[in-house]
């Protein structure tokens, strides 16, 4: 989805060299991905369920892929772990937590909201001050689409919960999303 911040201003002050996103979105409008190639990231990384907006997303960004610069996944980021293996997230990353099911067909889906399981994969890498961006705080705070496995809890307050047991040091701040306040970002 679109972001109303600065990606490139926040690459540079905290010194990030990756990025990987959760959920693509439709690759033909103004998603995110475009908006941090346009950075200073060495290698950006896309996880994205939805075959049909991989296989656009492979027109789209195919010369950033050719060039080895922008990896995308067709996967369900539940399974995110598995792709934050190896030498480049020994590298501070910017994480961008976006994946999400919007409508009832759920079927394919393991989650409506997987945040938990993509923060416990950040949660997995060695490195322990890795930027992390969660859009739709607007939603997150008053339904998460419907994510019902986890219980009746506040989703941002053990969001922040697990954020802070990667590294104690996190702060939290917001940005502004498709709408003011709608991104949490957590820094070192």
């Amino acid at each position: 989805m679109p972001v109303d911040f600065d990606i490139e201003k926040l690459r540079k002050e905290h010194n990030c060299l990756n990025y990987f996103e959760t959920g693509l979105w439709d690759p033909r409008g103004d998603v995110s991905s475009k908006k941090a190639l346009s950075c200073g990231f060495e290698k950006l990384y896309c996880i994205e369920i939805r075959k049909d907006w991989v296989l656009l997303g492979l027109e789209v960004f195919k010369e950033d892929i050719i060039q080895d610069r922008y990896h995308l996944i067709l996967d369900d980021s539940t399974n995110m772990q598995k792709y934050v293996k190896g030498a480049d997230f020994l590298n501070k990353t910017m994480f961008f937590l976006d994946a999400h099911v919007d409508n009832a067909d759920i079927h394919f889906y393991k989650k409506r909201c997987p945040l938990f399981e993509e923060i416990e994969a950040i949660k997995s890498i060695e490195r322990k001050d890795h930027v992390i961006l969660i859009d739709d705080l607007r939603l997150i705070t008053t339904h998460c689409w419907g994510e019902r496995s986890y219980g009746e809890i506040n989703f941002l307050e053990k969001i922040k919960e697990q954020i802070l047991s990667i590294n104690p040091n996190y702060k939290f701040t917001t940005l502004n999303g498709c709408v003011e306040n709608d991104v949490l970002m957590a820094y070192v």
